[in-house]
């Protein structure tokens, strides 16, 4: 009985264990063939690694209003070394004959980054040079290293100015994204290694000339093969569309240059024979947009990089965008504000007379002149203006009060916010709360004087606000723009209203009279074809010529035609030697404007 029962346990186990091996049999077997590709398809799977890389946008150009090219990318290959290389391929080897060919130097430092790099990835791209143009990428290729898929050439531009003099401060600057400006950044999808708009219009604009970047994702498998596949096809940059005309604007900077120049070897010493610097700004009284803005000495943005520090170190300040930054005492170009606070407020009307004998003695301890240019006794509003009669505009001044004239200057537009959109200085005017304040400074503020120092761009939006009669736009450089692919408008700028003083005709009408008989007295500017408003300024500077007298700079706001404004100007020449200086400057401006 056991012997028989042990046989049976021995065969029921032997039977078993048959079954369970030609089961396993069976299962290997299906493994084996029916599903070979399954499992040949997982072990390749297992092998391979993925990543992905942006395909960066092209910027958007920044153009004028004719589509004439300022600013625009010409295209440049960053080199990227693939990890892991084709079959047989050796890294190492592989960058130190790309960088040979290149003719860049490599070294310990390249070969511990790229070791480094392998360690702490099992596939990617290592940055091995940046920026090189198509000769250099050529060479690549005939060495066969882009076609053997060890390296990758990512195209992108680098920002070029075909005419690199032409609006440099405005224009601005595209650089590397800094640490600072990636904790901004970092959610909006642009690349930690982007190129982006660093100062002026390239910065002011950013959003619509960066455009978006691309993606390609990169299969890697065992034996060294790659595929990609694009994710997301990269959307180019709008162009941005200025309001300005490049021919004007470098008529204006040209003739800028060669005004200072003729000063210098014309004017006597203190009456302009030292004028080393200015600005010009031309804008749309329209529109608020700027037709031209000028400044000199200047410099050239194509080479400003190599240049910077001499650049930096000139003392001439080149860099200093003079239009928007530059701070200056208006003078007389100041009057008109004056006038107008003293029309609106009532105080008085263009009828009204002060008797100018030279000598303003309202205080015992302060008695300032005025040179009666032309002018003596009882002069009304628009002779006062015609000739720039100080005594006039002392006392109206002092009667109307320090802090009621800046205001309403400040309405205008001086030492007030433009609107533009590259940086700009604050300014300032005069008021009873200056630290510095005394009575007699109100007759200082009432010529453009004491505290007050204004940018010649918040000179422009003064002289398009007394054109308006009291509306004063925001002033801007750009007009539109346009997609990059389908050239459709996709932002316009509008005429958009910052302030207003009261008034109308009644207060600005006669002010215009005043500006336009001014501009009459000035022989540059006889012969128009249309009539032109200006007011001259010779503010004082502090620095003083040997016998004591005090250097001048040229000061002169403008808009024409006067019955009809459509531009108005404005003109700051350092140590220029009078107003009436800068009207022949004034002259080439209007007839080159009259000839677009």
């Amino acid at each position: 009985m056991n012997k028989r029962g042990g046989k049976g346990r021995v065969t029921a186990l032997l039977v078993l264990c048959t079954v369970v091996f030609g089961l396993f049999l069976a299962r290997l077997a299906w493994m084996q063939f029916v599903q070979a590709d399954y499992y040949a398809q997982r072990v390749a799977e297992a092998s391979t690694t993925r990543y992905s890389y942006t395909v960066p946008a092209a910027r958007g150009d920044i153009v004028d209003r004719d589509g004439v090219v300022l600013a625009q990318d010409t295209p440049v290959w960053d080199v990227y070394l693939r990890y892991p290389g084709p079959p047989g391929s050796d890294i190492t080897h592989t960058a130190e004959r790309t960088l040979e060919i290149l003719e860049l130097t490599g070294g310990e430092d390249v070969e511990t980054q790229l070791a480094a790099f392998c360690s702490e990835v099992s596939a990617g791209e290592f940055l091995l040079a940046s920026g090189i143009g198509a000769a250099r990428a050529a060479l690549l290729y005939d060495a066969g290293l882009i076609q053997s898929g060890a390296l990758r050439l990512v195209p992108r531009g680098e920002r070029i100015w075909p005419e690199g003099t032409l609006l440099p401060h405005a224009l601005g600057t595209v650089g590397p994204i800094t640490a600072e400006q990636w904790e901004t950044l970092s959610g909006t999808g642009i690349a930690m290694n982007a190129h982006i708009g660093q100062s002026g219009l390239e910065a002011a604009y950013e959003s619509l000339l960066h455009g978006t970047d691309g993606r390609v994702r990169v299969t890697a498998g065992e034996e060294g093969a790659v595929s990609e596949e694009e994710t997301d096809a990269p959307q180019p940059g709008a162009t941005l569309v200025l309001a300005l005309d490049a021919e004007f604007q470098c008529t204006v900077q040209t003739a800028l240059n060669e005004y200072l120049h003729t000063l210098q070897t014309t004017k006597a010493a203190g009456s302009g024979r030292e004028a080393n610097a200015g600005a010009v700004v031309v804008v749309d009284t329209n529109t608020g947009g700027i037709l031209a803005a000028a400044n000199s000495p200047s410099y050239d943005l194509s080479t400003y990089r190599t240049d910077y520090a001499a650049l930096a170190a000139d003392t001439a300040a080149p860099l200093l965008d003079r239009v928007a930054q530059g701070l200056y005492a208006p003078g007389s170009a100041f009057k008109p504000a004056v006038a107008a606070a003293a029309l609106s407020s009532g105080l008085i009307t263009p009828s009204d007379t002060v008797r100018c004998t030279g000598t303003y003695r309202y205080y015992s301890d302060y008695q300032p002149g005025c040179l009666q240019i032309s002018h003596s006794g009882a002069i009304s509003l628009v002779q006062a203006l015609k000739y720039s009669c100080n005594i006039y505009f002392y006392d109206v001044g002092r009667r109307l009060g320090v802090d009621a004239f800046s205001q309403a200057a400040q309405h205008l537009g001086l030492a007030a916010d433009t609107g533009v959109e590259t940086a700009q200085a604050a300014g300032s005017l005069t008021w009873t709360t200056d630290d510095n304040y005394r009575e007699g400074l109100t007759l200082q503020a009432a010529i453009g004087q004491g505290n007050t120092a204004v940018t010649p761009l918040q000179l422009a939006s003064y002289a398009a606000s007394l054109a308006n009669n009291g509306t004063r736009l925001r002033l801007h450089y750009a007009d539109h723009a346009l997609d990059g692919t389908t050239g459709q408008v996709v932002w316009q700028a509008e005429p958009e209203v910052l302030d207003t003083m009261p008034g109308g005709e009644a207060v600005f009408g006669p002010i215009r009279e005043g500006m336009v008989q001014m501009s009459q007295t000035l022989g540059a500017l006889r012969g128009l074809s249309i009539p032109v408003a200006c007011k001259t300024g010779s503010p004082q500077r502090p620095d003083t010529m040997p016998g004591g007298t005090h250097y001048t700079n040229s000061v002169l706001i403008a808009y024409a035609p006067a019955d009809d404004p459509q531009i108005a100007v404005a003109i700051v020449l350092e140590y220029g030697g009078g107003g009436a200086n800068a009207s022949p400057l004034l002259r080439t401006v209007l007839d080159a404007w009259l000839a677009l």
